[in-house]
């Protein structure tokens, strides 16, 4: 008869600490089977058990303790043990299999205090020891005399109660052991695989829970600064690691910034740019690979590795932040030791980064719709703005029919028209383009009608007045910043035009069926600081038709890229001269578009119409 000396450390040492991502010791809840099966389920499973296999049989935790009551206990095992056979030597023979089966991959035999044999197989998931199963409690040769009286004296039983009991054990014979055997691996596997599956299912639950937690922390706001510094507090936290790092490519997409952290010094951040092109790791996780570095002081391809040592940084893993397949940044985590991620860190690390590039993209989104909307709102102040410089309405003059249009292909645009009331029934007019569209131009264009009115109401020798409007803009205005100028004054009484171009599309003058344009002028404005302007007067009369138009009104293009051209103008001008110039405006405007169709403008449009009528 067998009596064990089990060492109390190998018997009463829990499940080993696990071992966060940072190498911090982790003591979580030790997993029980009892959380993975129910107990009714398992007392059911091991009755059914003992029943085929004709054997006592039981299960219990770790320790050797017992989780369900044992099934076809003997009389004799009840009258020592106890119903749950817990006395102390009992108690040390459980503890004894329960190691042994701990060690073992397949079942291992033991004899207990009292001389009865138990296989005892171990009950696994993911490995980490669940429990045991115990067979038999049987002896292997019937039980003597003086074995009986021994264990009666010891265990204060009557002794001739368990000499009966002893005699009512069978022997068990090595072909019903073998048999049993078998059966009991195969218990202990199905029992195993059923644990492993609720291990895995409670991974995955927890993990979503984890997931779904961590997504409520990062959408928690949408202000950009603060959604970057929730993700790398958050990543630290749920991966337990050292440090959390997130950099997001600049516009130019060449150089990582560093626009969170989480346990980095200020030192560290200051260690120098982290250009794409001189960091293989971070051009992978850009493309969607997980980077992992075992060590940061030693690998050849850590940009900063002594950084690193001073920074207390060992591993790291890291990932692209990408978003609808475009490439924002990077996210690192850093550990203070060496530490092998496990494939489950792994996954959660990607699902965590996927999350954090989704609301980085959303915030982004969310900052660029919000700028959007304040330039939309500046725009159309700018717009109106603009719509108060341009003139309301036409003047009105005895014997003349004046009317005049602006179109902006943006919100705001660089195209203007002007009327200018001047002394002794003279009346300025204007037509004007600049450099650029939207608000660049828009500003150049105030600034060249503040110039031009500026001159005009003090000045009346036109190649003064376009000299000084042109060294005015030269002196302000950048290289790139020009602008054209058509401008005449007209003498109502004498019937007399006096003008003078600025590089502007020259105007056209119908009489009758004659065309003539008015070409006379000089270079654009704002080019050429001592550049010259001539000047022409024309005399004009009843039934002349003055049309001054910007270079919009001929480019005007179809979505099979033909301009309308000067040609296809100067026809619908001479097809419309016979309305009045507010209609004979609409019409033309209405032949451009007719012929444009849908296709959107490419440049601001001005018409302008002068109509010379009988008095």
């Amino acid at each position: 008869m067998t009596d064990p000396n089990p060492q109390p450390e190998t018997l009463d040492r829990g499940p080993e600490d696990a071992v966060g991502a940072a190498g911090t010791p982790q003591h979580d809840p030790p997993l029980r089977l009892v959380d993975l099966i129910d107990l009714e389920t398992l007392q059911a499973i091991q009755d059914g058990f003992a029943e085929l296999a004709q054997m006592a049989t039981s299960i219990r935790d770790d320790k050797g303790r017992l989780v369900t009551q044992p099934s076809r206990s003997s009389r004799f095992c009840d009258l020592l043990g106890g119903a749950r056979h817990d006395n102390e030597a009992c108690s040390i023979s459980n503890y004894a299999a329960a190691a042994a089966a701990k060690t073992a991959d397949a079942p291992v035999k033991y004899v207990c205090h009292a001389g009865l044999v138990q296989f005892a197989a171990s009950i696994r998931a993911k490995d980490r020891l669940l429990g045991t199963i115990v067979l038999g409690d049987l002896p292997e040769r019937p039980i003597t005399r003086d074995e009986v009286a021994r264990l009666a004296r010891t265990h204060h039983v009557d002794e001739e109660e368990l000499r009966l009991a002893a005699r009512k054990l069978p022997t068990c014979s090595d072909v019903n052991m073998r048999a049993a055997i078998s059966f009991l691996q195969l218990f202990a596997n199905t029992l195993t695989r059923l644990c492993y599956q609720q291990v895995v299912l409670q991974e995955r639950i927890d993990e979503l829970t984890l997931l779904a937690d961590t997504s409520r922390l990062l959408s928690s706001t949408l202000e950009p600064d603060l959604v970057l510094d929730n993700i790398v507090r958050t990543l630290a936290e749920v991966m337990n690691v050292k440090a959390c790092s997130l950099r997001l490519l600049n516009e130019t997409g060449d150089e990582l910034v560093i626009k969170a952290t989480y346990g980095l010094s200020k030192a560290y951040l200051k260690k120098g740019p982290v250009l794409v092109a001189e960091n293989p790791h971070d051009q992978e996780a850009l493309r969607g690979q997980i980077i992992t570095i075992p060590d940061m002081r030693t690998d050849p391809h850590v940009r900063y590795p002594e950084e690193a040592r001073r920074e207390g940084l060992v591993s790291s893993l890291a990932v692209g932040l990408i978003a609808r397949g475009k490439p924002l940044g990077t996210l690192h985590i850093y550990t203070d030791r060496p530490h092998a991620f496990p494939a489950e860190e792994v996954r959660l690390f990607r699902s965590i980064a996927d999350q954090a590039a989704a609301t980085v993209y959303n915030a982004q989104l969310v900052d660029q719709i919000a700028q959007t909307r304040q330039q939309q709102r500046e725009l159309a102040l700018a717009a109106g703005v603009q719509r108060r410089l341009l003139p309301a309405r036409p003047p009105k003059a005895p014997g003349y029919d004046f009317f005049a249009v602006t179109v902006s292909s943006q919100e705001v645009g660089g195209d203007l028209h002007d009327w200018i009331e001047l002394p002794r029934a003279n009346i300025g007019i204007a037509v004007g383009d600049v450099a650029g569209k939207g608000v660049p131009g828009a500003i150049l264009m105030a600034s060249l009608r503040a110039a031009l009115r500026a001159q005009a109401e003090h000045v009346y020798e036109l190649d003064h007045i376009m000299d000084r409007v042109n060294q005015g803009l030269t002196a302000e205005t950048e290289p790139s910043e020009f602008a054209t100028l058509f401008y005449g004054v007209l003498d109502t009484r004498a019937r007399r035009l006096t003008y003078s171009t600025a590089g502007h599309e020259p105007p056209v003058l119908l009489r009758g069926d004659e065309v003539r344009r008015l070409a006379v002028g000089g270079p654009l404005l704002g080019v050429d600081r001592e550049a010259t302007y001539d000047f022409e007067a024309v005399a004009l009369q009843i039934g002349d038709t003055l049309v001054v138009f910007s270079d919009g009104a001929f480019d005007a293009t179809n979505f099979a890229g033909e301009r309308f051209g000067r040609e296809r103008l100067l026809e619908s001008i001479r097809r419309h001269a016979g309305h009045p110039a507010e209609r004979m405006v609409h019409e033309i405007r209405w032949d451009i578009r007719r012929f444009a169709g849908l296709a959107p403008r490419a440049d601001d449009m001005t018409l302008l119409v002068v109509k010379v009528l009988a008095t």
